[in-house]
């Protein structure tokens, strides 16, 4: 059951300390916990789903899914792994690609994991209405290619994993495996990876508010913070206003020549919480 838990907290692979809040949903909370999955495991719907609250206004979330197997949008999950990968086959990489990266095991259950591509990743209300705030986190495979870049160790020195429990026993060249290559965030190069979620009450934008999944001194609110987000946070929305629909945005300062995000453009969402 998820139930409301709040701390202060001091996030590992930081060079400074940020206070935030850690939250898990209440059950009032639109959760997704109603989607049936079986263990370890993730779907992508064809047309995408909903969520329904106690109060019920139902969040549908848009998904476009590809011929080739890709989507934008949202999927949902119930994923947490933490570990790099030992191989590069697709079911392993979905490992990580549909898992929440979190310190200890994942307690909000079902979530939701976008895909941002242009403005596909999105969620409607069916009743439009203020959305006072929303969780969200990285994924694994996001969070590794963040704060590990492409390799991590050498077959001259090889390392241990140091994201698992007992990963010390176990040692090896690590890879990101994100197609294209993918920069380990510093601090030197004012790097960050940030979320964007963009309001509408119809077709009447409303507003926006930003959020960093990553910033290694990359924030110009907050140049001193250097931070990597390694658990669910909360992200207020309610300056949007009332809406309709939230489309979320992604943007890195890891950018190939042609100016293309090569940081890999997923985050998880959980816990929307809609004003009464």
């Amino acid at each position: 059951m998820k139930n409301l838990i709040l701390a202060t907290i001091f996030l590992a692979a930081t060079a400074c300390s940020d206070d935030r809040d850690l939250l898990v949903p209440i059950p009032n909370d639109v959760t997704m916990n109603e989607l049936s999955l079986d263990r370890f495991t993730h779907v992508i719907p064809e047309n995408g789903f909903t969520s329904r609250a106690a109060h019920q206004n139902a969040v549908t979330f848009n998904t476009n899914k590809k011929s080739d197997g890709t989507y934008a949008g949202f999927a949902y999950s119930n994923r947490n792994n933490r570990s790099f990968t030992w191989t590069a086959t697709p079911q392993a990489l979905d490992s990580n690609i549909f898992s929440v990266y979190t310190r200890y095991p994942n307690a909000t259950e079902v979530y939701a994991v976008a895909r941002v591509d242009g403005d596909d990743a999105f969620f409607t209300l069916e009743t439009p209405a203020v959305v006072e705030h929303v969780l969200v986190a990285n994924t694994t495979y996001a969070y590794l290619a963040l704060v590990y870049g492409d390799q991590y160790g050498t077959s001259a020195a090889p390392v241990a994993n140091p994201n698992i429990p007992g990963g010390a026993a176990k040692t090896g060249v690590w890879y990101a495996n994100v197609p294209g290559g993918v920069k380990k965030m510093v601090d030197e190069d004012a790097d960050y990876f940030k979320l964007t979620a963009k309001g509408y009450n119809g077709n009447t934008a409303t507003g926006e508010v930003t959020f960093y999944l990553c910033t290694r001194k990359g924030d110009p609110a907050n140049p001193a913070w250097s931070l990597v987000v390694n658990d669910w946070y909360r992200v207020d929305l309610a300056s949007l206003g009332v809406v309709s629909r939230v489309v979320f945005y992604l943007e890195s300062s890891d950018l190939d020549v042609g100016g293309n995000m090569r940081t890999p453009p997923y985050f998880c969402l959980d816990g929307i919480r809609l004003a009464r």
